[in-house]
Order: C-alpha cells, then sequence, then structure tokens
C-alpha cells in the first residue's frame, strides 16, 4: 500500500520518465503507423497516455471517468505531442500533491460503479502506462527500431548462471 503521496509521485514521475525516453527515439514519419487499421498509431498511444493521466486526475478531484480523446488535435507532431505528455504530467502529479496523504484512504467509483480505495486506482496509473509503452516497443521493433532499455542493459548484457 502506498503511504506517502510523495513517494507516490517520486514512481510516477520515473515510470513517465522512461516513457518520455521511448518518445525520443520514435521518428516524426512513424506518429501515424499502427499495425492496422482498428489499432491505435504511435501518436494515437502517446496522446492516450497523456489523456489519460487528466481521467485519473478528474476521478480523484470530481469523482467521475471523463476521457479527452487521444485525437490529433491534442498533437501531431512529436515536440506537441511530448509538450501535451509533460503538461498532462505535471497537471496530474501537482494535483495529487494538493490533495495530499488524504487520497489515499479516499473511497472512489470505479469504471464499473464499484466503490474502492482510491489508491487501487493509482497503482493503475503506472500499470496502464506501462502497458501503453510495451505497445510503443512493440511497433518499434517492428519497425526495425531499437527501444530504449529502460534500466540500462539488454537481458543479453546480464550476467547468467
Amino acid at each position: 500500500m502506498i503511504h506517502e503521496i510523495e513517494e507516490y509521485v517520486k514512481y510516477l514521475d520515473g515510470v513517465h520518465k522512461r516513457t518520455m525516453q521511448y518518445v525520443k527515439v520514435i521518428p516524426d514519419e512513424l506518429l501515424n503507423w499502427k499495425p492496422s487499421e482498428d489499432k491505435f498509431s504511435i501518436g494515437d498511444l502517446l496522446r492516450h497516455i497523456a489523456s489519460s493521466r487528466l481521467m485519473f486526475l478528474g476521478i480523484f478531484e470530481q469523482g467521475s471517468w471523463t476521457y479527452a480523446g487521444h485525437d490529433s488535435g491534442k498533437g501531431t507532431s512529436l515536440e506537441d505531442i511530448s509538450n501535451y505528455l509533460e503538461s498532462c504530467q505535471i497537471k496530474l502529479t501537482e494535483g495529487l500533491l494538493k490533495m495530499g496523504n488524504d487520497i489515499l484512504s479516499k473511497k472512489v467509483l470505479t469504471l464499473l460503479g464499484h466503490e474502492v480505495s482510491a489508491w487501487r486506482i493509482l497503482m493503475s496509473i503506472p500499470e496502464h502506462e506501462i502497458h501503453h509503452r510495451g505497445q510503443i516497443s512493440t511497433y518499434l521493433q517492428i519497425n526495425k527500431i531499437e527501444p530504449p532499455q529502460i534500466f540500462g542493459l539488454k537481458i543479453e548484457q546480464v550476467k547468467t548462471l
């Protein structure tokens, strides 16, 4: 369980920074690439991660699930999307810090209307982002682009027994 919101925000910031390392290796020409017509593009995934941060914040601030979407109005270039990601991260972390540790004992509703402890929703924020970062990693590899190693080494570089 999370005991200090500052501790959680620090962790969330690390997840965000690792996502931003991915943004640095995406060529502009791949922003609209997607594996099939019915899937999100790389740009869609990045805008979705950003907009979802605001959705999660809304759960805690207003008690409602509202999604701003991932349309190209939130950025068509890598620079615009990067700025949107940063802006949404700042809003989320500032909002959480403003609520303070009280958020950790608050109850909120899930999308299906079930009441849960807010810390459970807090835990889903990084899980959601990491899930989509994994998709981006796959998309990059399909396009022959090596994704960043989030902890510095490939598994092949780790000593074996």
